[in-house]
């Protein structure tokens, strides 16, 4: 990369997780740096730092952040050239379908590698109790810091000292088992309703028991993710709602059923950040928690209005709101307030 900015010289880089500090010759070059955070790959809040506009995937963690910089909340946009509803209706191939990645299942290495040198501590255990305090706490908010400091309060109390965790732990408490959490959680609500369910994603899904058989393939093609969003009655989504697989799904027409398991937009109370300050929700898209799948359900499959209308209003939504053009006309122009 050196040599290409070297001679290249550009206006200014955009990136997704990476931070200006870690290219350092962008600071001897003098080029403005935008970094995006979609995901914090192990590191913390203190990693996190020293681009001109650092931009949050997630609404609420710019709130916990000094990155030195102009910091802001920044959702995906879509293409409307890729995603965009067929001209007629689509004959219903599936009743759920589901596109993401899911993590392998935990191999016996990892469960029992020790967590860190000079101690007896082993992931398994640490695993177990990180998961038993979050199940009782699940209602309370927790940003990305006070998951490290739970992290390291479990293993102090258990080992009896401060010791220091490697990146690939953290990534491992924080991130996989989160994204793990949610996976599993959401296809529960839909294997208790029917076995007509499509997962569309990596090839890890093959090896849970649970979904293997309903694993179809990795999606190459977006055009084929727009043909799927619309050959499915619902698509399920989990994460923060405001996604890529979100905004993608309505823009073509697809019918969005959102799992919020608390965990997720309630971290942000600033307005305008979740699905639900931009699209009306039970009219453009379905939401439901743990304790209001069957309500919700029931709602979906019983709703005669028109589809034809609800998917006309949610287009001149995102065509007026959220394109990608309209997020890099954003950038543009907070690069120019830098």
């Amino acid at each position: 990369m050196d040599e290409w900015l070297r001679e290249r010289r550009p206006d200014a880089v955009f990136e997704m997780n990476r931070v200006k500090d870690d290219i350092p010759v962008l600071h001897e070059y003098k080029i403005p740096h935008i970094a995006w955070i979609v995901d914090f790959q192990g590191r913390t809040e203190a990693q996190i730092k020293g681009s001109e506009i650092t931009y949050f995937f997630d609404p609420g963690w710019d709130c916990n952040y000094a990155t030195g910089g102009l910091q802001d909340w920044l959702p995906p946009g879509t293409c409307t050239d890729t995603f965009k509803p067929f001209s007629r209706f689509a004959n219903i191939e599936v009743e759920f379908n589901f596109v993401g990645h899911i993590p392998l299942p935990w191999s016996q290495q990892e469960l029992n590698r020790t967590v860190a040198e000079n101690t007896n501590l082993v992931f398994g255990d640490l695993l177990n109790r990180y998961m038993s305090f979050l199940e009782k706490t699940k209602h309370q908010p927790k940003t990305h810091a006070d998951l490290r400091n739970i992290v390291d309060d479990i293993v102090q109390e258990v080992v009896a000292k401060k010791v220091e965790l490697s990146d690939s732990i953290y990534y491992d408490l924080l991130e996989r088992t989160k994204r793990l959490r949610n996976r599993t959680e959401l296809l529960s609500f839909a294997l208790k309703k029917t076995d007509s369910i499509a997962i569309y994603g990596s090839q890890n899904w093959r090896f849970w028991d649970a979904y293997g058989k309903f694993y179809r393939h990795f999606v190459e093609c977006p055009n084929e993710i727009n043909t799927l969003h619309q050959t499915s009655s619902i698509n399920l989504h989990d994460g923060l709602s405001f996604h890529f697989r979100s905004i993608d799904c309505l823009a073509s027409g697809g019918l969005l059923l959102w799992y919020d398991n608390f965990d997720l937009d309630m971290k942000s109370k600033k307005k305008g950040r979740g699905l639900q300050d931009h699209f009306e929700n039970g009219r453009h898209y379905y939401t439901f928690r743990d304790d209001s799948f069957d309500e919700v359900y029931s709602r979906i499959i019983n709703n005669d209005s028109s589809r034809k209308d609800v998917i006309s209003d949610v287009g001149k939504i995102i065509h007026a709101e959220h394109t990608w053009l309209n997020r890099a006309n954003k950038i543009i122009n907070d690069l120019a307030m830098v």
